[in-house]
């Protein structure tokens, strides 16, 4: 149910007929009021004149088969009619033949009452109205609170599925200054995107699109606290500093392939044809390109391994760096199949290389 309509069932709840909107059994009448056997008749008494004589007002009154009652006995509520104006009553206890009278309302109240007579139908209105407005900014703020934390749940889900992508992406695009200060707005725009593509529909999707604006806090501090997360099931991952030397990153690339069941050696500098590493796990060959950046890894890197794996008759060529790939380096790797990796992914991808030649 539409959080909208909420209130709307709280006003039917109070208008309808229930145990708790149910009349007292015994009521009492007005001296000297007038029932009639039928209801119309008891607006015709309204209509007589004041000016007519009391043996002629009496007489009327019989022909339209109404009474005036002394108001000493007890009644019961048989039901309300003409919008609550005119109630219906059976006197108690009942005499044989005797017929219910229509009252008007305003001469009938509960039975030891100081007060006031039967609540007209416009009171109950206004009341239930009353009550119905009391409770809107309640179940108005519960639907909001309700909807943000279904959002909250989706967002935190999303952005788990995602971690080992969202920390590989954190350490491609941050980098520090000469003076030690993180650079943060590659990956500013980085968590800009992930929102765009991946937590924008699916809060479209579940129609929960307008709690972004207060969440959005939130799920970025999430998205940032879980990307700097050590990566998972990296067995050299420690032994990494963005201030070892290139020669030290080839030999750690290495040391993580070996620590994957492969056969890694990085290869001597100078004459290595564009291979920092060549590793064999059963009969695939694997070459890879590594590149210590401060800044994004271009072209150069992709036409070196391109080559070393043709002088190589390597089957597989990749390159590996700590930072991220210019678009045109990208669009390089797709059309020569070279993979571009981080070296946080090294792992998982020499086990799908080793899968993939098994089942072939």
């Amino acid at each position: 149910m539409r959080a909208g309509m909420t209130p709307w069932l709280g006003l039917w709840l109070l208008l309808a007929p229930a145990p708790v909107l149910a009349a007292p059994a015994a009521y009492q009448v007005a001296p000297a009021a007038i029932g009639c056997t039928q209801a119309a008749n008891l607006r015709r008494v309204g209509e007589l004149p004041p000016s007519l004589p009391a043996a002629s007002y009496a007489q009327a009154l019989a022909q339209l088969h109404c009474q005036r009652v002394d108001g000493a006995r007890t009644w019961q509520l048989l039901g309300l009619r003409d919008e609550e104006t005119v109630a219906r009553l059976r006197a108690l206890p009942a005499r044989r033949g005797e017929a219910p009278l229509y009252f008007a309302a305003s001469a009938v109240s509960v039975a030891g009452a100081t007060t006031a007579t039967l609540p007209p139908g416009v009171w109950r209105l206004v009341l239930a109205g009353g009550v119905a407005m009391g409770l809107w900014p309640v179940l108005r703020h519960g639907g909001r609170w309700w909807r943000r934390r279904r959002a909250w749940r989706l967002c935190g889900q999303l952005v788990r599925r995602h971690a080992e992508a969202l920390r590989i992406r954190r350490r491609q695009l941050v980098q520090f200054n000469s003076y030690g200060v993180e650079r943060t707005t590659k990956w500013e725009r980085e968590q800009a995107e992930f929102v765009k593509t991946i937590i924008a529909p699916a809060l479209r999707g579940k129609g929960l699109a307008a709690t972004w604006p207060a969440l959005a806090p939130r799920v970025l501090a999430l998205i940032d606290q879980v990307a700097r997360q050590a990566p998972s099931g990296s067995v050299a991952a420690d032994g990494f500093s963005p201030d070892m030397d290139p020669i030290a990153y080839e030999r750690y690339c290495a040391d993580r392939l070996r620590g994957c069941g492969w056969e890694a050696r990085a290869t001597p500098p100078g004459g290595d044809q564009g291979a920092d590493v060549i590793a064999v796990h059963g009969h695939v060959r694997l070459v890879v390109q590594c590149k210590l950046y401060r800044n994004a890894v271009g072209n150069e890197a992709v036409q070196q391994i391109a080559a070393a794996r043709l002088h190589y008759h390597a089957d597989v060529a990749a390159v590996v760096s700590n930072a991220d790939y210019t678009i045109p380096a990208r669009q390089l790797a797709r059309s020569n199949n070279v993979f571009l990796l981080h070296h946080d992914e090294l792992p998982a991808f020499a086990a799908r290389l080793a899968r993939a030649r098994r089942k072939a």
